[in-house]
């Protein structure tokens, strides 16, 4: 039997269970307006006669016969149980009374949410108050991932409550609900795989047996690769990524029940048609040119794009799983042959004195991008050929300001057109307009003998402005 196992359950069943919540999660913490989106969206879905109603995922780990604790979820199922509460379910009441919260604030929280709710039922439904606890009960449903009794240490390699203990919801996550809503017609398993390699990339370890700390790659890829690289594409200047940005990754639901709105989606629902169609041959197609040139890596999809529209559900979690493989082949896996050549560039350009302070950061994450767009783009060979060019273009700022500010680095893809001149180059001879800039002269403000030695190698003129 699996150490973990995941399984969509109702409400009901989720909850008719010895549930704990443990003394290391954190306080409950939702507000009213978190209180309220969850109310809202149950509310809409069964007004709306939906024959279920997907929350999200719950976490649990099995302790014993007679204890589940729940690792990821408190939350939402606190707040599931403070509002069937008010309804009048008894379950719910066992249920309050059997948690313990071991924080000051939970407390304080579940009294001013409970007051909350019951304003809210007494206004939104005041005389159907059975039938929605029926809909929750038995219509509402968990992806509910279990992990073994014995592994809790697993568990806590891959779900990494104390980085996320305390903190918000971070904007991403939101995208994960949505988009398996969206799956209303895929099979179940394809439901739960998606929310499982969705985890997964949250709490990515490159050695399980190790002490290596868990890593968030989709908040990486979210805030940095993904969400800035197609803002850049379209030529404008791109800041963090935030929940007012997550409608960048919605698009088009395809299925049997959502017709096409406008003619221009034609094109989106083609893109899936051809999806479907490749994943029904599960084989290579002739033709398709990789852009690994010898090494099969799984999961990733060669008809991808980063800048792609969006599909809603599976095929955005493809998407999505395409380019965390791809993250982690660029700037993470070790001892393959996988672009040997930059990676050993890549370990050693940002050794330099100083390499550590904010901007350089800035720098090193916008270099990453335009690395990833150029292999999305013409793969392995166009990496091989333009990396030292990529760090022309980006590192030349480093060296003309005394200081590079969050906003700078915004912007510079912008005034540069990096990003552009990327996404419209059909060929290397395209890519050459990249050369022009990564060569121009630079005046320098600050003296970085590392950075220099790569430009003057670029056969770029340095003018010394130190002094």
């Amino acid at each position: 039997m699996s150490s973990i196992n995941a399984e969509i359950k109702k409400v009901t069943d989720v909850l008719d269970q010895p549930l704990n919540i443990p003394y290391y999660q954190r306080p409950y913490r939702w507000k009213e307006k978190n209180v309220n989106q969850l109310l809202e969206d149950i509310y809409t879905s069964w007004k709306n006669i939906k024959s279920a109603y997907r929350i999200g995922s719950v976490i649990l780990h099995q302790k014993s016969k007679t204890a589940v604790d729940i690792i990821d979820g408190q939350q939402r199922l606190t707040t599931l149980v403070l509002l069937m509460h008010v309804l009048g379910s008894e379950q719910a009441n066992d249920l309050l009374e059997r948690f313990q919260f071991a924080h000051a604030d939970s407390e304080k929280n579940i009294k001013q949410n409970h007051k909350y709710i019951s304003h809210w039922v007494a206004d939104n439904i005041p005389r159907e108050r059975k039938d929605f606890l029926n809909y929750i009960s038995k219509f509402c449903e968990f992806v509910e991932i279990v992990v073994a009794e014995k592994e809790l240490s697993q568990a806590f390699q891959m779900f990494d409550s104390q980085n996320t203990r305390g903190k918000h919801l971070e904007a991403y996550n939101l995208l994960k609900a949505y988009h398996i809503r969206a799956m209303e017609e895929a099979p179940e398993k394809d439901k739960i795989e998606s929310d499982r390699r969705w985890e997964n990339a949250t709490r990515y370890v490159q050695d399980p047996l190790g002490n290596e700390t868990p890593r968030d790659l989709l908040k990486q890829l979210f805030n940095e690769q993904l969400y800035r690289t197609r803002v850049w594409s379209r030529k404008y200047s791109a800041y963090r990524f935030s929940k007012e940005d997550i409608d960048e990754f919605k698009g088009q639901t395809i299925n049997s029940k959502e017709g096409i709105d406008y003619p221009f989606l034609n094109k989106d629902l083609m893109h899936s048609i051809a999806l479907n169609y490749f994943d029904s041959l599960s084989l290579n197609v002739k033709g398709i040119k990789s852009r690994f040139n010898k090494a099969q890596i799984p999961n990733v999809i060669d008809y991808v794009s980063i800048n792609q529209s969006i599909i809603n559900g599976k095929a955005f979690f493809d998407y999505v799983e395409t380019y965390v493989e791809m993250y982690k082949q660029l700037f993470i896996a070790k001892g393959n042959d996988v672009l040997a050549e930059f990676k050993k560039f890549y370990k050693n350009a940002f050794q330099y004195k100083g390499s550590h302070r904010q901007g350089d950061q800035y720098l090193k994450e916008l270099y990453k991008s335009a690395v990833m767009m150029l292999f999305d783009k013409f793969g392995e060979d166009g990496v091989n050929r333009f990396y030292k060019i990529l760090f022309g273009v980006i590192y030349r700022l480093r060296l003309e300001k005394w200081q590079v500010r969050y906003a700078a680095a915004a912007k510079y893809p912008k005034e540069s057109n990096l990003f552009a001149i990327i996404e419209e180059s059909k060929n290397y001879f395209d890519l050459r307009k990249l050369e022009k800039i990564a060569r121009k002269d630079i005046e320098k403000k600050r003296h970085i003998p590392e950075i220099e030695k790569i430009m003057e190698a670029l056969d770029v003129v340095i003018i010394d402005k130190v002094n």
